[in-house]
């Protein structure tokens, strides 16, 4: 049922258009009369009518003056003029105002009503469409996590990019993000302890969902301070709920399934507490599923647009070949070479590509090689640089190649014989294109390894040497894969391939081995406490260390301990 209030000056005016149509049939009912606008105005607030039927030429507050207060207060209220002037300029004030009829005086209740009905249709889909909101809306906080899901998953892969309008977005969906929030996102894979063996079944339907299921449950647990609190290094090792957890600084966390295995969390609040919420989440899957848990941290950010790519740092430090299964929890920041960040819409620097090429003609093999040409001709996503980017740098790249040949008194004609005089392939007018230009350079390097034999493994066991004599000096530091490449002039990347090639282990893997068996020692003393040891070691974080040494060890630093003293 519909509101309706007449406005007229004369009271014989009000009365017959309150009987000059039955408005019961329309489903209107009139819920006030009033001799001018301004008694009109301050009656709507009270009555919330949807339609005013009102006179135009009237005391204290006319029809118009009406209509501009009632338009500018409550632009929903649909309005009818009623006049006995039938001049242009009434029918132009009342099409400015936005108003819905002009029936002229004496009223002929056809046209009045035929007015109404115009208008009553307008007001029907207006309220259908209200109402078709309104169960959209229930309908959408009913299912609001899932909503919330949904979008995340979108943010992570990049489909949103504004910054305003991601956080209009998480503010309609009721996402809780304290003010001047950090933000990190974690990449969770779950694999089974063990490759199941041939004829052995696979997970039943119940046991998948199970798993979806315990770890959104596990990262919920972990809102507004109610994660479990720091690792007492004093106690038995097991985590202790922390009654000043709330105190330490709140952490928001939401999950996102990517895939069946495959999980991200995003992380809102201070960023100190972003790797103890992980260490607290690790533990708490951990105790309910009998699965293998790897968790990739990325860095920390203040911007919602840098979602996407945190994400994808929380997945490389996920599926790094950095650690092989010593470490369940990698943080993004200890693995990443910065000086392999390199920009495509611009010439690398000189200093760093000369780097990489000699490590690739000491060093590379058709890996290095594949590695290196992704890095400099690769596009995230496939892509390939412009043109004129391929020819400058391949230029660039076969000069530098030649530098250190002449170094090391040969010549690109002495080692590729007539392959040099594929020069000549770059000497035209147009640029070589991308693709063909990859190739090119592929054979050109693989022929040279060739050419300059299989690598000194003198020259790696230095490499190694050296490696292990700056863990053995810095171990109780923080250390990264950055700081210790640079310090033997090599990438990340390709001192990791040396040193796993030779040793049969990641560089990460023997630094964590040589910090816990330090540990071990430490532990044996009689007044070692397990977080100054933790410290003593290179862990910042007690809980971290106490995850890695269980990880390593089978027991935690504190069961270790206790069990030395017994001997």
């Amino acid at each position: 049922m519909f509101k309706l209030i007449i406005v007229d000056d004369n009271k014989y005016e009000r009365m017959g258009i309150k009987q000059a149509v039955d408005w019961g049939a329309l489903e209107i009912e009139v819920v006030g009369t009033f001799a001018n606008g301004a008694e009109a105005l301050a009656g709507v607030g009270e009555l919330h009518p949807d339609l005013i039927v009102t006179d135009i030429a009237m005391p204290m507050m006319n029809g118009i003056a009406l209509a501009e207060r009632v338009r500018d207060q409550y632009p929903d209220i649909k309005m009818i003029f009623t006049s006995c002037h039938s001049d242009f300029e009434f029918a132009k004030s009342a099409v400015n105002l936005g108003v819905y009829g002009y029936v002229l005086k004496p009223i002929i209740s056809g046209e009045l009503e035929s007015a109404v009905r115009s208008v009553l249709g307008e007001m029907t889909e207006r309220e259908r469409r209200e109402r078709e909101r309104a169960g959209m809306l229930r309908q959408l906080e009913g299912m609001l996590p899932l909503v919330q899901e949904q979008f995340f998953k979108e943010l992570l892969l990049g489909n949103f990019r504004d910054e305003r309008d991601i956080s209009e977005r998480i503010g309609f969906l009721h996402v809780s993000v304290p003010d001047n929030s950090s933000f990190a996102v974690l990449a969770l894979d779950v694999r089974e302890k063990e490759e199941p063996t041939s004829g052995e079944p696979s997970r039943s339907v119940v046991d998948t969902y199970y798993q979806s299921y315990t770890i959104k449950k596990a990262v919920n647990a972990l809102e507004r301070g109610a994660a479990l609190g720091a690792v007492s290094g004093e106690s038995d090792g097991a985590p202790r709920p922390d009654s000043d957890s709330k105190r330490q600084g709140l952490v928001f966390a939401y999950p996102v399934q990517i895939a069946g295995d495959s999980f991200a969390v995003l992380l809102f609040g201070e960023s100190e507490q972003f790797l103890q919420t992980t260490v607290n989440l690790h533990l708490m899957i951990t105790e309910r599923l009998d699965r293998s848990v790897t968790i990739g941290i990325s860095e920390a950010s203040s911007s919602l647009s840098a979602m996407a790519e945190l994400y994808r740092q929380a997945r490389q430090a996920a599926l790094t070949t950095f650690y092989e299964g010593s470490s369940p929890i990698i943080v993004y920041s200890e693995i990443v070479d910065r000086a392999e960040r390199s920009p495509f819409d611009a010439m690398p620097g000189l200093e760093s590509l000369y780097g990489d090429v000699k490590v690739l003609l000491s060093y590379g093999g058709e890996e290095v090689i594949d590695e290196f040409l992704d890095k400099y001709m690769s596009l995230p996503g496939g892509g390939v640089p412009h043109e004129s980017y391929v020819k400058v740098f391949s230029y660039l790249t076969l000069n530098l190649v030649n530098v250190l040949l002449e170094e090391a008194n040969k010549s690109l004609k002495e080692l590729l014989g007539e392959e040099s005089a594929d020069w000549s392939y770059f000497n035209v007018p147009a640029p070589a294109p991308a693709k063909e230009a990859r190739v090119w350079l592929r054979r050109i390097f693989a022929t040279l390894r060739e050419a300059l034999a299989e690598r000194n493994p003198t020259k790696n066991q230095k490499v190694i040497d050296q490696i292990r004599d700056i863990i053995g000096q810095r171990y109780g530091e923080a250390l990264t894969i950055e700081d210790i490449s640079k310090s033997v002039y090599l990438s990340g990347r390709h001192a990791n391939h040396i040193f796993k090639k030779e040793t049969g282990q990641t560089i990460f893997d023997y630094l964590i081995d040589y910090r816990i068996g330090i540990a071990k020692g430490l532990l044996k003393e009689q007044d070692s406490k397990v977080a100054v040891v933790a410290e003593a070691v290179g862990y910042v974080n007690t809980s971290y260390f106490c995850l890695a040494f269980k990880k390593n060890v089978g027991m935690t630093p504190a069961e270790y301990k206790n069990k030395s003293m017994l001997r």
